[in-house]
């Protein structure tokens, strides 16, 4: 019987997923070889990457279904580069042998038993100096989340992480409140972004003192996670054909570690006893359905594979979660959240009591559900649309955002633009899908990013022929063209002027509580959306807008969504030339969809407040 450290956090989520799982029946009992185990570990290390890459899109609602293997193959290079990236770091900074690898099957590993169980980990990076062995994790997030943990005393802000020498290390300030207990309470919970990784390491700091035990070895260890650099700023130097990440400008090295044995000691007793619940999980072998919770971690990367099994009684449109921005509830006190209220049998739309409604938008969106009806404000969608200058630059970018970063002036993470859409609206409705549109794509994973803006500043003459930049979600483009001025300076004017007159797409449709003050409506009005009909359900994404006012749909695309965009990007070098032309041209026709897919919703939203 094994259980690997994958296994753990999966099995100890809920008192369900071992039984499910069969464990007591097939794997437990089974002669599973070493290479299985690994690859089943590693198999899930690349699903965090992919959650990683793919959480931060543009707002996008990702398709699940996209096979999982395919996004694999196409980001597994970019995962192994930041573990060994993270080891030459390593190497830098400590003493003596330093074990690391892409590969798993080279990695240091760990064992013990207990009650007939094998408990095994892999170490991504391994230093043994004299008699102290330091353990390093590395995950291929940013240090970004645990920068901005702070905690206060007296009205003074605090790093909950300072830096000393080569390292950061929870913050020991003698003046401890009650808000740094807190924040440190959020690191020791497993289902936060911030924690995740610590119980991660925590797991792991467990089985190997488990190894240590068991053999008798007393000598001291370090737990360390090894994390990206949000702050740092790639230079482009090569050697040898490959990226090398010198210290930047800035002094920052492109991989941030943190100390966490203090963390990982807290959590241990815990660890204990999720050991001792899981071995009687795998035992007793009890498949009754359960209570649903954060551990489900619904349209999450790590979302658990049992959902369509625990989920079967939930609607997939309009459940009781499906409000606009929910978050949660609170009626006589207490508070639900999307968990509490299907464990309190509030399933559907109108399960939820309406006196718990206090938000104006919900109140609408039920009355549509209960009555079904379509709500339109006419008046704010008439002045939203009559705000809009013409001619209109229908833009939308697709980009790529690499763990590690592939071009100069790139961060980690960066959202590097590979291909844009352009339909350009001269007057209200007057664009030809073809004849008015641009559609730039990048031939190469090399560079193109130079090419992509002197096309960009080409193709939206904005100072010369005024009108506006208009886009889902806007802020996404916006960034974008703010990160590209500031990489080339000679086009910076231009692309901070097309920048400058950007518009939302949402504003018309949704809602822009400022736009709409300043064009004289009430505050009911100004607080509340301009359009919503029941096949929304609770979303203003253009995937669940478009089929509101036209028969376009993505489903007959090859490409049908930004996800398999970038996978299919990133593809380029394993295709032959004509696979690759055949991927560039539904490449080309998504992104153009994107672009005409807001032509045609302003087109229906002017037909809406004129029937």
């Amino acid at each position: 019987m094994a259980i690997t450290k994958t296994d753990f956090i999966n099995y100890t989520r809920c008192r369900r997923y071992a039984s499910l799982e069969e464990l007591h029946n097939e794997k437990l009992t089974s002669d599973m070889t070493i290479e299985e185990y690994l690859k089943e570990e590693k198999n899930e290390e690349y699903k965090e990457l992919l959650g990683g890459m793919f959480e931060s899109l543009d707002g996008e609602e990702v398709d699940k279904t996209v096979k999982i293997d395919i996004q694999l193959n196409a980001m597994m290079e970019y995962y192994k580069e930041t573990e060994l990236t993270a080891g030459k770091e390593v190497e830098k900074l400590f003493p003596g042998t330093t074990i690391y690898s892409g590969d798993t099957y080279h990695q240091e590993s760990f064992d013990f038993n207990k009650n007939g169980i094998k408990y095994l980990c892999f170490v991504d990076i391994y230093n043994e100096y004299n008699d102290e062995i330091n353990i390093i994790e590395v995950k291929a997030t940013t240090s970004r989340k645990y920068k901005a943990l702070e905690y206060s005393i007296e009205k003074e802000k605090y790093p909950l992480f300072v830096k000393r020498d080569k390292f950061y290390y929870l913050s020991d300030d003698p003046k401890i409140s009650k808000n740094y207990k807190d924040k440190v309470a959020k690191l020791l919970n497993r289902f936060t972004d911030e924690g995740k990784y610590i119980y991660d390491l925590s797991v792991q700091r467990y089985i190997i003192e488990g190894y240590l035990k068991e053999n008798n070895i007393n000598k001291k260890v370090n737990y360390y996670l090894a994390v990206l650099n949000d702050e740092y700023e790639y230079d482009g130097y090569h050697e040898n054909g490959k990226r090398v990440f010198n210290i930047d400008k800035y002094g920052n090295s492109i991989i941030d570690i943190y100390n966490l044995n203090d963390i990982t000691k807290m959590y241990q007793e815990r660890i204990d006893i999720e050991r001792e619940n899981l071995e009687k999980y795998i035992f007793e072998g009890d498949t009754s359905p359960c209570k649903l919770g954060v551990y489900c971690a619904l349209k999450k990367n790590t979302e658990c594979k049992f959902k369509p099994l625990c989920f079967k009684n939930i609607p997939e449109k309009n459940a009781s979660f499906n409000y606009k921005r929910f978050v949660s509830f609170k009626a006589n006190g207490i508070k639900y959240n999307k968990y509490d209220l299907i464990n309190e049998g509030y399933l559907k739309l109108n399960d939820v009591p309406i006196e718990w409604l206090t938000s104006e938008n919900h109140k609408i969106q039920r009355d549509c559900y209960d009555n079904n009806k379509i709500y339109i404000n006419k008046k704010k969608i008439e002045a939203g649309l009559n705000s809009l200058e013409y001619p209109i630059y229908h833009l939308d970018f697709e980009t790529f955002p690499c763990p590690i970063p592939r071009f100069k002036g790139e961060h980690p993470y960066y959202q590097s633009p590979f291909e844009f859409s352009l339909h350009v609206e001269s007057s209200p409705g007057v664009c030809d899908k073809e004849e008015n549109n641009y559609v730039f794509l990048a031939k190469t994973n090399d560079d193109e990013r130079l090419e992509l803006v002197k096309a960009l500043v080409e193709q939206i003459p904005i100072e010369k022929t005024g009108g506006c930049m208009l886009a889902q979600n806007v802020t996404f483009e916006k960034g974008r063209i703010k990160e590209l001025a500031n990489i080339y300076p000679e086009y910076k004017n231009e692309l901070l002027k097309i920048r400058e007159k950007g518009r939302d797409l949402l504003e018309i449709i949704d809602n822009n509580k400022e736009l709409y003050k300043s064009l004289g409506f009430n505050e009911y009005d100004c607080d509340t959306m301009n359009y919503y009909n029941n096949a929304q359900s609770g979303s203003f994404s253009i995937k669940k807008t478009l089929p509101l006012f036209t028969n376009l749909s993505y489903k007959d695309l090859e490409v049908q969504n930004g996800v398999q965009a970038l996978v299919e990007y990133a593809n380029y070098k394993n295709m032959t030339e004509l696979e690759k032309q055949r991927k560039q041209a539904a490449l080309v026709e998504y992104c153009k969809q994107d672009t005409w897919a807001m032509v045609e919703i302003l087109r229906g939203l002017r037909k809406a407040i004129q029937d």
